[in-house]
Parts: structure tokens; sequence; C-alpha cells
């Protein structure tokens, strides 16, 4: 990051402008409400450079079979490439109370899939028909320990 300073946080209310404006900027879809609800829940991550947000992930247990799931692991344009994802990656596994870490991506989305890869996540799957002929990889990571006690 050179002179540049990354930091990972629990986003708070103030990350929520720079997180939702990260968000429209790569996708369609509206998921205002359930990032609104994560940060408030304190499930949301925030990466900071030189206090700037950077990026952003959450981390949850309620869309994947009651399993411990990246939700969205997304950073800003301008900043990718540059380690931000993968440290958002690190504290979450960090944070993560069960063994076990499951994410996803479309499979178009190369990008997303190399750095799960470089993560140490394998492929564990893939669901048909969410996005109509763009199939959801599912990607699992063993983790050594546990950051919250948890067993699963």
């Amino acid at each position: 990051m050179g002179r540049r300073r990354l930091k990972t946080r629990k986003a708070i209310s103030q990350d929520l402008g720079p997180i939702l404006e990260i968000m429209a900027i790569g996708s369609t879809a509206d998921h205002t409400d359930f990032i609104i609800h994560s940060v408030e829940a304190g499930k949301c991550l925030a990466a900071l450079v030189s206090n700037k947000v950077a990026g952003f992930g959450i981390l949850g247990t309620s869309l994947f079979f009651n399993r411990e799931f990246i939700e969205l692991l997304v950073v800003h344009p301008e900043y990718r490439r540059r380690g931000i994802a993968t440290a958002l990656i690190r504290k979450m596994e960090a944070i993560c109370p069960t063994k076990k870490l499951f994410t996803s991506t479309n499979e178009s989305n190369i990008p997303a899939q190399k750095t799960y890869e470089a993560n140490g996540f394998v492929r564990s799957g893939y669901i048909e028909n969410l996005d109509e002929g763009d199939p959801e990889i599912i990607y699992f990571k063993r983790l050594a320990g546990t950051g919250m006690g948890g067993k699963k």
C-alpha cells in the first residue's frame, strides 16, 4: 500500500454513505437495507486507506445453511489490486466463530475467483439458475482456529 495506511475495523454509521456509494458503482442490485442492517448489527467491516473507506465486507450466518458466509466483499475500483480484499478476508477469518468459512461468486466474476483462490478458498460446488446463464460458484475454506470460540 506504500505510504497509504490500510486499516480494517467494524463499519460505523458514518461509513454508510461511502459504503453505499461503493456498492452503487458495481451493482445494479439494491442491497441498501441489507447493508444498513449489517452495519447496525456489527456484521460489516470497513477497509480504510488514509481514513477513507476503500472497501467493505459482510460476514454472516443467515443465508447459507447456518454456516458462516462472506455475504458481500466489495472494493472501490480505484483501490483494487492493492490487498484490500485480502485484508478484509483475513479480518473476517480472524473473527469467524467457526472452523468453516464459505463464500460465493458468479462464474463470470474472474477477479473474485482469483481473490478467493489466492486466499486459500477452494471450489465446493455451484448453484445454477440464480443469475440466468451465470452459475454461482461456492467457495470453502477450513480455518485453523476459531475467532470467537465457536465450533461447527
